[in-house]
């Protein structure tokens, strides 16, 4: 029973209780004062049958008519038209608890069935939005896939001339021809990891899952990660529950973690700590789940491109891709989890990963 339910079954009892002992500690020489005693028994029935509809209603009059009729029968001693009237009067609590309890149990199952048909309703324009992305993802990943091809062939016929290049002008000492070489093969670089990208979003390979525990393959990740994070000057912090069982393919979950603390590292130009954790959480309406958390203190994310981070090819940051954080939120939502992401302008961005544990067999 929630709280407020049961303050106010706390409520009703007090002014049944109350009102009751006001008729027992009364005299019967000054009728008409129970009267009006009487009449105060309607409004622990209305807010019963209000608040805990037909069943509240008809319990609490029934209860008052219980505890009522012997009070009648104690101070007149004999059953008599006046007693007769009393006790059908009495009868009317039953009949306005009844009654108010049955509306409101009505009013209650339709603003029960409108919340099931909007709740539906959402749950439908969720789909047809998902069904709309996947198609518009499918469309653009074969499309990036049939570029990519394409271009890739050319990219390595260009940098393997561009490097025998270079390396004739460092012998002839042309220095200027040299650095645009240089050039050339450094940007030959960043357009074949656009390609892999376009690739590695086009077509997925499917996931090999295996029983393993979440913090093995986080603890695997950061000693990867921990020399590029030096670098940076940027220090690695964890907090990791010992055993936490997950279905997973390590390799893929490893590329969704590593795309998020790259992010993370790099967004700290001036140094900072890159937070850790993994915990288990039971979140409403679901069973409990692996909890990871990346948290840096970098320059966060405005507001306004909050929404569109996951969307293939948006990106904020010079040179990237935009490819990362959808191919991180593609291969977590084959894992059958989900991801979130908190940030504030200049302080930080934090990012919740949700995985479901693997269950005991």
């Amino acid at each position: 029973m929630r709280k407020k339910d049961q303050w106010n079954m706390i409520l009703i009892i007090l002014l049944i209780v109350s009102i009751t002992g006001l008729h027992y500690g009364t005299t019967a020489s000054p009728w008409p004062i129970h009267d009006f005693y009487r009449r105060l028994y309607y409004i622990p029935i209305i807010l019963s049958a209000f608040h805990f509809r037909l069943r509240g209603g008809f319990t609490s009059s029934a209860v008052i008519m219980l505890v009522y009729a012997p009070h009648l029968l104690l101070y007149f001693g004999t059953l008599d038209i006046e007693v007769i009237n009393q006790l059908l009067e009495a009868a009317m609590f039953m009949v306005v608890g009844v009654i108010t309890g049955y509306l409101a149990e009505q009013a209650y199952q339709r603003e029960l069935k409108l919340q099931n048909q909007v709740s539906q309703l959402k749950k439908m324009d969720l789909l047809e939005k998902k069904l709309r992305k996947s198609e518009r993802l499918a469309s653009l990943g074969q499309l990036a896939s049939g570029i990519a091809h394409e271009i890739r062939n050319p990219l390595g016929i260009i940098k393997t001339i561009s490097q025998t290049l270079h390396q004739e002008a460092l012998e002839a000492e042309e220095t200027s021809m040299a650095e645009g070489l240089s050039i050339i093969e450094n940007e030959t670089d960043r357009a074949n990891r656009v390609i892999k990208g376009m690739l590695d979003f086009a077509r997925p390979e499917p996931l090999k899952l295996k029983a393993m525990d979440a913090s093995v393959i986080l603890e695997d990740l950061l000693h990867i990660m921990k020399s590029l994070a030096k670098q940076h000057q940027v220090e690695i912090s964890s907090n990791m529950k010992a055993i936490l069982p997950i279905h997973a393919d390590a390799d893929r979950l490893k590329q969704a973690l590593m795309n998020l603390m790259l992010n993370g590292i790099q967004s700290m130009k001036n140094g900072g700590t890159l937070t850790i954790t993994l915990d288990i959480v039971n979140r409403e309406k679901e069973e409990k789940q692996a909890l990871i958390v990346i948290r840096d203190e970098g320059n966060g994310i405005n507001e306004k491109d909050l929404p569109y981070i996951f969307d293939p090819f948006f990106t904020t940051k010079d040179g990237g891709t935009g490819l990362g954080l959808s191919v991180t939120h593609r291969i977590i939502e084959e894992h059958q989890g989900s991801i979130e992401v908190k940030s504030h302008k200049d302080e930080g961005t934090e990012f919740y990963l949700y995985l479901p544990l693997a269950k005991e067999e």
